[in-house]
C-alpha cells in the first residue's frame, strides 16, 4: 500500500517535530536548534539535536538521525505506512494511495481498528462498574490484580449475554466478524463470559483480544478452552505482534534488555514485580518478525519461558536470529514447575535473580544437550561432545574464550583444548555444508536465471521492477516507478510490498550474472547512440553496472569519432554475417575497441531508438542513481565524488548532508515527471560536475 509522495510531504510539513519529540524528550533551545538527551541510547551529556525549521534530528553520540516519520517508526516500532498514517491522523490529513484499492483497504483497516477500540472500552467499563462482572472482579483480585493494574492493562469483561457487544456497537455483523468480534457461524458475540485482555500493536492501538474463561466457585471447570483468541484479521497477525510491547519499550531502553514470556499474565505479573520491560508472544512460538521487533528496543533479550520441557525447547529455537539481528540472547532458568507470572506473585526477588543471572543462549543449549546425553558411556560422551561443539561452532574462534568452553568441557568431561579442537572441526563441517548449499543455490539460480531476469528486473525498456514489465504509453510502470516503494525512504509502501520486493532483490543478489549486467549497460549505451538524439551529455559513469560499460562510456565521452567507428563496426558485422571470411573476423593480434565491441554486441548501429525512448532510459537510470545516493547518504555513507572537510564542525557536516538530501529528494520525483525529467537529469549532472570540479583558487 503506497501513500502518495505529495501526501507524505504534507504530513512532514504539518508535523511540529519539536513538539513531537518533546513529548518523549526534555528539549532545551540552543540558538536555532533544540537539544536534549538522546532517546535511542543512554547518555548523561545531551548530544541529541533537533532542527525544527528543517524537520530533522540527529544524535552526535549514536548517529541516529531522521525526520518525524523516522522518529515515530523508531520509537513506536511501526512500519513506514503506519507511521505516516499515525502522523496524518494527528494532523487531520486525509491520505491518498497509489495502489489500486489501497484507499479502500486503508479505510477498511481504520474501521476495524475503531471497532476494536470501542470494544476495548466497552469490555473495560463493564468490568469496572457492571453488576454482572462481580465474579470477574473477584477473580482478578484473587490473582493479585489491583485497580491500578486493571486500568493500566485495560482489562475487561465480556458478559455472558448472546449479543451484548454486537448490540452495543451497532455495526454491520459482517464488519464485526472481520474484526474478530462476532462469531462466524451466527450473529452473536465471539467472546462471552470471559476476562478480556486487549492486545495492542507496538503503537498502542488495539488489534485483537484474548479472553480467559471465568472460573466459578462451586462449579466444575467449563468444557471450553481456557483461552480464546482472535484469529488473524486484516489488522492482526500474531506472528508480528508482541503483547505489552507498547508499554515495555520505554522501560527496555532504560534497562537495556527485554524479557520475553509466553503468556499475558506472565507480563502483567512481571510488571507488578517491577519488571516493566516484559513482553509475551500471543499464543505462538517466537518468530523472526518478533526477533526483528525486539531488536529495535534492546540488544539483550532474556527468554523467561515456563520451566517445562515445552518452554525450554522453545528457548532453543531462537538461536538462528541471534546473529542476524545483532541480539544477545539469554535464558532465565526458573525453578521447576514455575512460570514468570506465578514466581512474580510468590517470590519476586527470585524472579529478578533468575533474570539477572540468565545464561547465554549458547551455554543453555549446550547444557540441554548434555542433560539429554548418555554420559555414562564413551560413545555417548563422544556424541555429546560433537553435538555441543556445533553450538559453539557458529562463533569465530578468536572470540571463544576458555571460560566459554570450560563449563561444557568439564561436564563431558574433557580437556578444554580438546573440546576446542572439536569446535574447530564442527566449524569446518558447517563451512562445508554452507559451501555445498551455495553451490546448489547457484545451480538452481542459473536454471531460473532467464525467467527471473525477464519477470523481476528489466523489461524491453530496461528498468521494470514489475512482473511482466507492465508499462503504460509513457514508458513508466503503470503501478508507479520501480523501487519507489521499497521501504527504504519516504514514500515507501506496505510491509507486504516491501517484503516481496526485498525478496526479489535478495534473489537477484544471490544470482550474480555478468551477462545480464552487461546487457544493462548495452541498453544505456544504445540510448546514447540513438541517431535522433544525443543524450550522452546527460549520463554519468555511475549509471553503468560493469567496468566494461564505464570504460566504453568514458571513451565515448572523450572521442568524437565513436559514432562513426560504431557504425563501421556494425557494417563489418553485417558483412561477416553475410558471407565474409570468418577467419578474418578477429585476428589474434587485433586490439579490441571496448566501445565497438559493446556496441557491436548490442547491434547499436542498426538499432532504432526514438528520441523520447532514449531520454526515458537515461532519466530512469539517473533516477536509480539518485535513489541509491539518497539511501547511501541517509545511512551515513559518502556523497559521490566528494569528501567533507574534516575541519568542519559536526553541526556543519550534519547540515550540509541534509541540504544535500533535501536537494536530491526534490530531484527524485522530477526525474519521473515527463515534463521535468530532462531538466532534472541536467541538474543532477551539473551537481555532480560541480562536486568533482577543482576547488577555486586565489
Amino acid at each position: 500500500m503506497s501513500i502518495r509522495d505529495s501526501d507524505v510531504q504534507r504530513v512532514r510539513e504539518a508535523t511540529d517535530l519539536v513538539a513531537l519529540i518533546g513529548r518523549r524528550v526534555s528539549l532545551k533551545r540552543v540558538g536555532s536548534r533544540h537539544v536534549g538527551l538522546c532517546p535511542f541510547h543512554t547518555e548523561k551529556t545531551p548530544s541529541f539535536s533537533v532542527n525544527g525549521a528543517e524537520g530533522f534530528y540527529h544524535c552526535f553520540g549514536c548517529k541516529a538521525s531522521g525526520d518525524a516519520i523516522t522518529f515515530v517508526r523508531e520509537t513506536e516500532h511501526l512500519g513506514f505506512t503506519e507511521a505516516v498514517e499515525q502522523l496524518a491522523a494527528a494532523a487531520n490529513i486525509e491520505l491518498a494511495y497509489d495502489a489500486p484499492g489501497a484507499q479502500h483497504a486503508n479505510r477498511h483497516r481504520r474501521k476495524l481498528m475503531d471497532l476494536l477500540e470501542l470494544a476495548a472500552r466497552y469490555y473495560h467499563e463493564r468490568l469496572m462498574s457492571s453488576p454482572d462482572a462481580g465474579e470477574a472482579r473477584a477473580y482478578l483480585r484473587k490473582r493479585g490484580y489491583n485497580r491500578e493494574t486493571v486500568v493500566k492493562w485495560r482489562l475487561g469483561y465480556a458478559p455472558p449475554l448472546w449479543d451484548a457487544l454486537c448490540q452495543h456497537l451497532g455495526a454491520p455483523v459482517d464488519l464485526l466478524r472481520k474484526a474478530g468480534l462476532a462469531s462466524a457461524e451466527q450473529e452473536s458475540d465471539f467472546f462471552r463470559d470471559r476476562v478480556m485482555f486487549p492486545i495492542c500493536d507496538a503503537g498502542g492501538r488495539v488489534v485483537s483480544f484474548s479472553g480467559r474463561v471465568l472460573p466459578r466457585s462451586g462449579e466444575p471447570p467449563p468444557k471450553v478452552p481456557k483461552y480464546k483468541n482472535t484469529a488473524s484479521t486484516a489488522v492482526y497477525d500474531k506472528s508480528k505482534v508482541l503483547y505489552g510491547l507498547h508499554l515495555a519499550k520505554q522501560a527496555a531502553r532504560k534497562s537495556e534488555r527485554i524479557v520475553v514470556c509466553e503468556g499475558h499474565t506472565d507480563v502483567i505479573g512481571c510488571d507488578s514485580a517491577g519488571i516493566s520491560e516484559a513482553v509475551a508472544t500471543c499464543g505462538t512460538a517466537l518468530t523472526k518478525q518478533h526477533a526483528e521487533l525486539l531488536s529495535r528496543s534492546a540488544r539483550r533479550i532474556v527468554l523467561a519461558f515456563d520451566a517445562d520441557a515445552a518452554g525450554q525447547t522453545a528457548a532453543e529455537r531462537v538461536h538462528q536470529w541471534e546473529r542476524e539481528f545483532g541480539l544477545d540472547i539469554f535464558v532465565a532458568v526458573l525453578p521447576p514447575g514455575s512460570d514468570p507470572g506465578d514466581l512474580a506473585a510468590s517470590n519476586p526477588p527470585a524472579l529478578r535473580r533468575a533474570l539477572d543471572e540468565a545464561q547465554p543462549l549458547h551455554t543453555f543449549r549446550a547444557e540441554r544437550i548434555l542433560e539429554r546425553a548418555e554420559l555414562d558411556s564413551p560413545s555417548g560422551r563422544d556424541r555429546a561432545a560433537d553435538d555441543a561443539a556445533e553450538v559453539f561452532a557458529v562463533y569465530p574462534p578468536e572470540i571463544l574464550l576458555d571460560g566459554d568452553l570450560r563449563p561444557i568441557a568439564d561436564r563431558v568431561p574433557m580437556d578444554v583444548e580438546k573440546f576446542r579442537e572439536r569446535v574447530d572441526a564442527a566449524r569446518h563441517r558447517l563451512d562445508d555444508r554452507a559451501a555445498a548449499e551455495r553451490q546448489r543455490e547457484t545451480a538452481r539460480s542459473y536454471e531460473a536465471a532467464d525467467h527471473a531476469y525477464s519477470d523481476d528486473w528489466y523489461d524491453d525498456a530496461g528498468y521494470s521492477d514489475y512482473p511482466g514489465g507492465d508499462y503504460d504509453d509513457t514508458g513508466y510502470p503503470k503501478d508507479g516507478p520501480p523501487y519507489a516503494n521499497d521501504g527504504s525512504d519516504p514514500g515507501s509502501g506496505s510491509v507486504e510490498t516491501r517484503t516481496s520486493r526485498s525478496q526479489r532483490r535478495s534473489a537477484r543478489q544471490r544470482k550474480p550474472d555478468a551477462r545480464k549486467q552487461a546487457e544493462t549497460d548495452l541498453k544505456l549505451l544504445a540510448a546514447a547512440a540513438s541517431p535522433h538524439s544525443d543524450v550522452i551529455g546527460l549520463m554519468v559513469p555511475e549509471m553503468f553496472a560493469t567496468s566494461a560499460g564505464r570504460e566504453a562510456f568514458a571513451q565515448m565521452t572523450n572521442d568524437e569519432g565513436w559514432r562513426e567507428r560504431a557504425a563501421t563496426a556494425g557494417r563489418s558485422s553485417q558483412t561477416n554475417s553475410s558471407g565474409g571470411d570468418p577467419e578474418q573476423d578477429d585476428p589474434p593480434d587485433a586490439t579490441v575497441d571496448p566501445v565497438a565491441e559493446l556496441l557491436l554486441d548490442a547491434d547499436v548501429a542498426g538499432a532504432h531508438v526514438s528520441e523520447e525512448d532514449a531520454k526515458d532510459r537515461v532519466a530512469m537510470a539517473m533516477w536509480h542513481f539518485v535513489r541509491a545516493t539518497i539511501d547511501s547518504v541517509s545511512a551515513g555513507g559518502d556523497i559521490p565524488r566528494m569528501e567533507l572537510d574534516p575541519s568542519l564542525s559536526a553541526d556543519a557536516q550534519f547540515e550540509f548532508r541534509h541540504q544535500c538530501l533535501r536537494w536530491l529528494r526534490e530531484r527524485e520525483p522530477e526525474l519521473l515527471d515527463l515534463d521535468k525529467r530532462i531538466g532534472a537529469v541536467q541538474d543532477v549532472r551539473d551537481w555532480l560536475d560541480s562536486l568533482s570540479a577543482p576547488a577555486p583558487t586565489g
